[in-house]
């Protein structure tokens, strides 16, 4: 910090131990957490602080699995890109280290959310870049409770604007918070969303935000035929089996997994069991299906979410809250590619069909109502009006 001592500049909150020690008001793997106040403004912060030795321990368990990873495609049939996904891992691991990385994640995302509706609603903590290294993160302290645990009416709404921030991430602003667990989503007094903990992200480039898009739409409107093609672009076949899609059977083994998902709530198969019916896929079918890295970090966030959704709402269902999103960019993009998904969707499979091709008014009324839905959650409209 450029200073003699952390004490000249800071006032530590809290209680020590019994040899005086600070003690810290979290904990986690990698990292303590300790409440201060800026002596000089009274300003309350906290700072992260890595724990000694760290990267040593990662760097031998990312080796340990890597080989283990190894091992099990080999001889036990694994078809998922096992030494892809620790790699990955073990990639958000060391950037997780590097505290100025995080530093960047959380300002970028303030910076990206600016200009979307939810830029009133939802926040990350502000960092104090004077007060922050490679190993220590200082940022604003935040007073909040855990969005789980609360028992405001508007949680509900919350959890709205936390589905609709994470879409926002993964398909329009290009990096995804990737450790949404229930300690790091917040309800702040104010009655606002806010991110803590942006050490780990993924980051999907805008062609596969799009072919996401696109899946999305064909699996709801049953267009089975562009599958294939989704699954190239979306990297769970290899391009060398491009032509063996269509007689392996995958498409419709997907089509009755994302079935059963798409009814939603807890009569539906909930994310977790889906992610393991994909693996299954994975496993059954040698060499031609394979989930990519990134997927397994979107599912994580997506199976958090869902458990709080569930949580607090039996019949939560995590497609209904993904459709205002998902309706708000099929009807604005201006992309030519998502222009072709809104036909799909609204259409189905005989969208080329010009002459005799018929609207699905179902899915019409749904995307306009989905939009709607989009405007007011996104805007926080809802947010203390709650009964």
């Amino acid at each position: 910090w450029g200073v003699s001592s952390v004490d000249s500049v800071v006032e530590f909150c809290g209680v020590s131990d019994e040899n005086g020690s600070q003690e810290p008001v979290a904990a986690a793997s990698l990292g303590q957490v300790y409440k201060a106040r800026m002596k000089e403004t009274g300003q309350e912060i906290a700072i992260k602080v890595q724990r000694p030795d760290v990267e040593e321990q990662i760097a031998l368990d990312m080796y340990l699995l890597r080989g283990v990873g190894a091992f099990l495609k080999k001889f036990a049939g694994i078809n998922t890109d096992a030494v892809g996904t620790v790699d990955a891992w073990g990639a958000g691991f060391v950037d997780e280290l590097d505290y100025l990385a995080e530093a960047r994640n959380s300002e970028g995302f303030m910076d990206g959310i600016a200009s979307t509706p939810l830029k009133d609603v939802v926040f990350a903590p502000r960092v104090l870049d004077g007060l922050s290294t490679r190993s220590v993160l200082t940022t604003e302290w935040v007073d909040g409770e855990r969005l789980d645990r609360s028992s405001n009416e508007d949680v509900t709404v919350l959890c709205s604007i936390a589905m609709n921030t994470y879409l926002t991430m993964m398909l329009e602003l290009g990096t995804l918070h990737c450790d949404p667990h229930p300690g790091n989503l917040l309800r702040t007094p104010e009655g606002r969303l806010c991110i803590l903990d942006w050490g780990m992200v993924t980051r999907l480039d805008s062609d596969l935000q799009i072919s996401l898009i696109e899946h999305m739409a064909h699996l709801t409107s049953g267009d089975y035929d562009e599958i294939p093609r989704d699954l190239l672009l979306l990297g769970f076949i290899p391009e060398s089996k491009a032509d063996s899609i269509e007689d392996s059977g995958v498409v419709q083994v997907l089509a009755d997994i994302y079935g059963a998902f798409i009814t939603g709530g807890r009569v539906a198969a909930p994310v977790n069991e889906v992610v393991a019916k994909l693996s299954e896929l994975s496993s059954s079918k040698g060499n031609l299906f394979q989930i990519p890295p990134y997927f397994a970090y979107i599912a994580k966030s997506f199976s958090v979410l869902e458990g709080i959704g569930l949580g607090i709402n039996a019949e939560y269902s995590i497609i209904s809250e993904c459709l205002p999103y998902t309706s708000k960019r099929l009807l604005s993009d201006q992309n030519e590619r998502t222009g072709v998904a809104l036909s799909s969707f609204i259409f189905g499979p005989d969208k080329f069909d010009l002459k005799n091709r018929v609207v699905d008014y179902k899915r019409a009324e749904q995307l306009i109502t989905g939009f709607g839905k989009y405007t007011t959650s996104a805007a926080g409209e809802l947010l203390g009006k709650e009964k």
